[in-house]
């Protein structure tokens, strides 16, 4: 593998993480050649180049263990603030019910800059036991600008604060100890419902689930597998209040949400009516979905019945797990991908604009019942740098006794799906490169390790290598990136909208708190914007209601915009040569 990059040394490039932040405005670029691979298309597998090795342990066992089906999230951070992508991968290790041993860690890797990534895991504090885990979500909590883990596990959830790059765990001290029975937390989502400048907490719970009571399954043969979601009860989400002071409280009784029992596998936050207050769906497993739509004091209405996303196109629940909310048909307005089991139609779900959603008719690529693949983890992308929305998804079946051959199989490719830029996708293996190759996979995430303005992907499973996907196409297509710091807003902005128009086209982005399943994408906002040299404006709806414009703005390049600023903000910029 041969790199070439602009700026080598890793010091220069934490000064350049502390310039970005102090300004207005900056960028970096990147130049990079990659090897080739057997497997046409964009996508390339650099995990050993990029020296990963991570295996999540799901601690399968012969007796199959529901608890064993759901875990493996991962997540794209800078957790050192020094403009790079590092890397989280959520562990496994012995489920419960199983006989102890000494459960293996969860990995951090610090991104070294040049394409490679370093073991950092002990060095900063989180080479401790995080129960059975599940999933990651990134978020700062404290308005420090140091980026905190929530990682989310059978029995809880463990928080971990960022000390300026080193961790430690205030779980307890933060109130996040749930009582009573063991919760099965997946999905967890940031987000700021109060609108008062401090990130809250919302977790998803699946089922009711304990090592004593999990009846054996069999198929027909006497094969024992996975049982059903359907064989055990659901449970309830929480909501926590950030008190800003470092603690949380829980407010899923006061907020209206203690009614809503589930199995509840994916979140997203969404402002789905335009009223400028953060909404949010969630996925549940053969149950409907929810839609609670935020009422501006605290409190939340489920409305998924009348918006038309409960469930599936012909009134059936579907086996809802990964979701996306985004803007699949550049109409400005958060449209909703879920992903489903096998043999049931994805959920593509385009937003009317008055409160309803309807499904999109593309039987071929998203809406068949033939379709074989199981998605727990995806995520939105423009790959090619088009200026529409793509989508990725990260398939892979829940029971191994299927085998790897057949239709329906264990192991599934991931699958490309591309915006032919009018809101229907194509279907095409032969875009993915080596996401063809099949695995299991459930945590997925999207971002931008190596700054050239080209997402990558990373996907993380099941007794399955942690992988990376390096994305080497689009090189004669442009793109613009944003990293926003609020101030009135959340520091993380999470829940701001950018609208940018190049060359007479609109594109809209928000920055989002969590999607995908378990796992957390970078959270810049990235925009192909085809042939275009010059991005004529951009408009910033902050979450506080501030709004910011800027423009015109070179393309290829990274601006880091802080809330408040003056349109025209300093550049800092790091040029190549």
């Amino acid at each position: 593998m041969g790199i070439s990059l602009l700026v080598t040394r890793r010091q220069v490039l934490r000064g350049l993480g502390v310039a970005i932040g102090a300004s207005c405005a900056g960028f970096i670029r990147w130049r990079l050649t990659v090897r080739p691979s057997h497997y046409p298309g964009p996508f390339r597998d650099v995990t050993r180049e990029a020296r990963l090795h991570f295996r999540y342990d799901n601690d399968a066992s012969p007796r199959h263990r529901f608890v064993e089906t759901t875990g493996g999230g991962c997540a794209f951070l800078d957790f050192d603030r020094d403009g790079l992508l590092d890397i989280f991968a959520v562990q496994g290790g012995p489920a419960p019910g199983s006989a102890p041993r000494p459960r293996p860690p969860a990995a951090l890797y610090r991104n070294r800059g040049d394409g490679t990534f370093e073991d950092v895991t002990e060095e900063v504090g989180l080479a401790v036991d995080m129960g059975y885990g599940q999933g990651v979500a990134v978020g700062d909590y404290l308005n420090t600008g140091w980026p905190a883990l929530l990682v989310t596990a059978y029995g809880g959830v463990h928080l971990f604060r960022n000390d300026g790059g080193h961790f430690h765990e205030v779980t307890r001290e933060a109130g996040l100890v749930q009582r009573g029975e063991p919760h099965w937390a997946t999905s967890a989502c940031w987000f700021d419902y109060d609108k008062d400048g401090w990130l809250d907490l919302f977790i998803c719970h699946y089922v009711s689930w304990f090592p004593d009571m999990d009846e054996p399954c069999a198929d027909a043969k006497g094969r024992l597998m996975y049982c059903l979601p359907t064989d055990y009860l659901g449970d309830t989400c929480v909501l926590y209040h950030n008190n800003r002071d470092g603690t949380f409280t829980d407010v899923t009784k006061e907020a209206g949400l203690a009614q809503l029992v589930g199995k509840a596998l994916g979140v997203v936050d969404l402002d789905y009516d335009n009223d400028g207050w953060p909404d949010l769906y969630v996925t549940n497993d053969m149950m409907p979905n929810w839609l609670l739509q935020n009422q501006h004091n605290g409190r939340f209405k489920e409305v998924a019945a009348q918006a038309g996303v409960a469930l599936g196109p012909v009134g059936e629940a579907l086996s809802g797990m990964g979701v996306v909310a985004a803007d699949l048909t550049n109409h400005g307005l958060p449209d909703l991908f879920v992903g489903n089991f096998s043999h049931q139609p994805r959920s593509y779900l385009r937003n009317n604009g008055d409160g309803t959603f309807s499904f999109m008719s593309d039987p071929i690529s998203v809406g068949s019942v033939n379709q074989p693949y199981l998605t727990f983890g995806l995520e939105c992308l423009d790959y090619d740098l088009d200026g529409s929305l793509d989508l990725v998804l990260g398939n892979g079946h829940i029971n191994d006794i299927l085998g790897d051959h057949g239709r329906v199989t264990y192991r599934e490719p991931q699958i490309l799906l591309h915006n032919r830029g009018d809101g229907h996708f194509e279907e095409d293996a032969s875009l993915g490169g080596d996401l063809q190759i099949p695995r299991v996979t459930r945590g997925l995430a999207v971002g931008d390790y190596n700054n050239d303005g080209r997402p990558d992907i990373l996907v993380s499973g099941p007794n399955m290598p942690l992988t990376l996907f390096r994305n080497v196409g689009a090189m004669n297509h442009h793109w613009i990136g944003f990293r926003l710091e609020g101030t009135h807003t959340n520091r993380d902005a999470i829940g701001t909208k950018v609208t940018i128009r190049a060359e007479g086209r609109t594109q809209t982005r928000w920055v989002r708190g969590a999607s995908s399943y378990c796992s957390q994408s970078d959270r810049r906002l990235l925009f192909g914007v085809g042939t275009a040299k010059t991005v004529q404006d951009v408009e910033i709806c902050w979450l506080s209601g501030a709004q910011q414009h800027l423009g015109p703005l070179e393309v290829d390049r990274y601006y880091s915009i802080k809330e408040g600023c003056p349109s025209r903000a300093e550049v800092v910029s790091i040029k190549s040569f």
